[in-house]
Formats: C-alpha cells, sequence, structure tokens
C-alpha cells in the first residue's frame, strides 16, 4: 500500500515536471490576465460617519425651579429608538431622495427604480454596535457608510444621508411632542376661560349679595342682630319703667317707643328680610341679607366659591404642564450625535489587487492542473475519451435530431 502511494506521488510529480512548460504558461497567463483586471478594474472609495441615538426631547425640570415638584401628566410619545433610526436609514423615501439628489440613475446606468434601490442598497453600509453579553442587546451605534468610485460624491453622500436621517428625525420627534403640546395648550385655554367665568359669576353674586366673607359675615350679622335684640331689651325695660313713673303721656316715653320700633324693624329685617333695606338709612347693615336667605346665600356663595377653587387647581396642575411641553417642543431635537465624522476618503477602498493576483495566480494553478491531467487521462483511457466526446457532442443543440 505504501508502495502503490508512493509510486502514485512519483508519477503526479513526473506528469508535472514532464509537463511544466504547459503549467508555466496556463499559470502566467491566467495571472497576467488577473493582473490586469486588478489594475483596471475602477478604484472604489468609503465614507463612513458613526453616530448614537439618544433622547431628544431629555427637558429635566426636577432638579428645582418653579416646575419642579409638581403634577406629572404623561403624554406618551416619546422620541424615535435607535431601532427606528435603522428603519429609517433603509426606508425607500430616504434612499429615492439621495438617489435623486445625486442623479444615481447616471451613475449606475439605469432608470428603474428597482434596480436604482437595489444597486443603492449594494454600496451602503448599515451596521449597528451591540452592547456586549448574550440575546438581544441594546444598540448603543450606528454606523452609516457608502462606497462609490468618486471620493467627493461619497463624502457628499454620506453626509447629506446622515443630515437627511437627522432631519427626519426631529421632526417625528417634534411631531410626538406637539401632539402632548397641542392637547395641553387647548386644556389650559378651556381652564382660563372656566376660570374667568367662575370669577366674574362670584364677583356679580358678591356685588348683587354683598357677600364678601361668609365666616366672617355671618359672624358680623350675628353680633349685630345680638346687639339690636340687646338695645330692644333694653329700651322695653326703660319705657315700662318711665310708663309707670311719668306716664303714658311723657314726651321721653313717646321717643324711647319710637327709637324701640326702629330697632325692631331693623331687627325684623335682618331676621325675615321684611322691609327695605334702605329705609334703615345706616349704610353698615347694607351688606347683611335676611336670616332666612343666608343659608341658601351662603350656599350659593360657596358653590360659586368653590368653582373658582377647582379652576384654580386645575391651572396649577396644567400651567407647569404647558411650559414643559412647551419647552420640549421648542427644544426638540433628533436626538442623533455624531461619534466619528465622515471623512473624505483619499485613498481607494477597492479594488483589493493583491487578492484579485493571488485569486488569479492560484485559479491558473487549478486549471493547469486540471488540464495537464486531463490529457493524461485521455492518452491513457481512449475508449473513455471518445464516449466523453459523444457526450459533449450530444449536449450540444447543433447536433440535436430533429
Amino acid at each position: 500500500m505504501s508502495e502503490d502511494r508512493k509510486i502514485d506521488l512519483l508519477d503526479v510529480a513526473t506528469i508535472l515536471a514532464e509537463r511544466k512548460k504547459t503549467i508555466a504558461m496556463i499559470v502566467l497567463t491566467i495571472t497576467i490576465i488577473g493582473v490586469v483586471i486588478a489594475f483596471v478594474w475602477p478604484k472604489t472609495y468609503r465614507s463612513e460617519v458613526t453616530f448614537v441615538v439618544t433622547d431628544g426631547n431629555s427637558i429635566n425640570l426636577s432638579g428645582g425651579g418653579l416646575l419642579s415638584g409638581l403634577a406629572d401628566i404623561q403624554m406618551g410619545g416619546g422620541s424615535i429608538s435607535a431601532e427606528q433610526a435603522l428603519v429609517l436609514l433603509r426606508s425607500t423615501e430616504i434612499q429615492d431622495k439621495l438617489i435623486e439628489e445625486f442623479d444615481l440613475a447616471e451613475v449606475y446606468n439605469t432608470s428603474v427604480p428597482e434596480a436604482l434601490r437595489k444597486k443603492f442598497g449594494a454600496r451602503v453600509e448599515i451596521e449597528d454596535v451591540r452592547e456586549g453579553g448574550i440575546g438581544f442587546n441594546s444598540i448603543i451605534a450606528i454606523k452609516l457608510a457608502y462606497v462609490g468610485e468618486d471620493p467627493d460624491r461619497v463624502y457628499d453622500l454620506v453626509n447629506e444621508y446622515y443630515g437627511t436621517v437627522d432631519s427626519t428625525v426631529q421632526k417625528l420627534n417634534k411631531k410626538n411632542v406637539e401632539d402632548g403640546y397641542r392637547l395641553i395648550e387647548n386644556r389650559l385655554q378651556q381652564n382660563l376661560m372656566d376660570m374667568e367665568r367662575a370669577e366674574d359669576s362670584l364677583v356679580a353674586f358678591q356685588s348683587r349679595y354683598g357677600i364678601l366673607e361668609v365666616e366672617e359675615q355671618a359672624k358680623a350679622q350675628i353680633q349685630a342682630i345680638a346687639e339690636l335684640r340687646t338695645e330692644i331689651v333694653k329700651l322695653e325695660i326703660q319705657i315700662n319703667y318711665l310708663g309707670d313713673v311719668l306716664g303714658e303721656q311723657s314726651s321721653r316715653l313717646t321717643d324711647l317707643k319710637t327709637q324701640k320700633r326702629a330697632l325692631e324693624r331693623r331687627y325684623n329685617n335682618l331676621i325675615q328680610g321684611n322691609g327695605n333695606v334702605e329705609e334703615i338709612g345706616d349704610p353698615e347693615f347694607d351688606i347683611f341679607q335676611s336670616v332666612d336667605q343666608m343659608p341658601a346665600l351662603f350656599i350659593e356663595y360657596l358653590r360659586r366659591y368653590r368653582e373658582v377653587l377647582v379652576q384654580e387647581e386645575i391651572y396649577k396642575v396644567l400651567y407647569p404642564q404647558y411650559e414643559q411641553q412647551k419647552l420640549s417642543y421648542e427644544e426638540a431635537s433628533s436626538g442623533l450625535m455624531v461619534i466619528d465624522p465622515a471623512v473624505k476618503p483619499t485613498y481607494k477602498y477597492g479594488p483589493k489587487r493583491s487578492y484579485i493576483m493571488i485569486a488569479a495566480f492560484l485559479f491558473g494553478l487549478i486549471v493547469a492542473f486540471i488540464r495537464v491531467f486531463f490529457d493524461r487521462w485521455k492518452a491513457e483511457n481512449p475508449e473513455d475519451h471518445k464516449r466523453y466526446q459523444e457526450f459533449t457532442a450530444a449536449l450540444s443543440f447543433r447536433n440535436a435530431k430533429h
């Protein structure tokens, strides 16, 4: 077995030695062709930009200030994520815009939209850099590159590509914030109108009935009633005493009775609302209502006052949120941050000439070995070679029988 193998290897070496000129000629020819291809092949250039996706609407108000410590209304509509940015990078709309702007139909020598997108996609490189570990990790950076024959076009296209995505993401982020901003703005305007109506209603009620402060006014009215009742009792005592002493015809007794009737009218007016307040002639009692009317008036006052307080509390919640949403809307950005900016290429990215020449040399060796051993097989097996010729002839359509 070992001798057969040595003989076979020796035969192979002998065959190769005998046909060395053929092998050298084939290898040299194919290698020269590879060299020509390597130097004729158009040069390509590559430009790349690396960026990260952050929160484009991160306005932090929790550290203090006028808006800190207040209620937070969750409006939704977050910023565009890194995964969504990848979708935008591969979107047909953005790629078609770049194809049209840089006139790539002429560069690719085709006007078919599908073919243009396919060729453009073959030259665009989009890579997402993820955190280390196992599983679906978050994206920490995105690399965008383009390969082409013109270094100026490659550089400009990469920058325009990134700029288009950046502006698109900014518009989307702003649109997400705008929905919440407009909602808060409309609700705040409604609250301001409701609060104005409630205040006007309260002022009109106070102007009509003179109710300014419920508790203090009630205390003052009760005190006034008590004082009137005390004066009336004092006058009754004096009238009874003077009636016994001076008689019913006394002028002083008549004056006291007149004072008593005046005080009783005031008293009855405060209790039951009888008579006209203006008849009293004392402006101190103009703000007082009758005791019979006071519960209903105070309830109505409290309802209107409560509506004012409710609208004020709503305003306290809405206004800070409105200012926060307004800041987010005005300062909304794409959240894209360039780590490595694109650089204008000065050295070719391809073709790899050394690889092409090495590949041509190895391919030439393979072709040469196949040719040498095929010739040897043909010489040693004429019958099999004849059958092989018949088979190849049968495959030809020219010799096909009708």
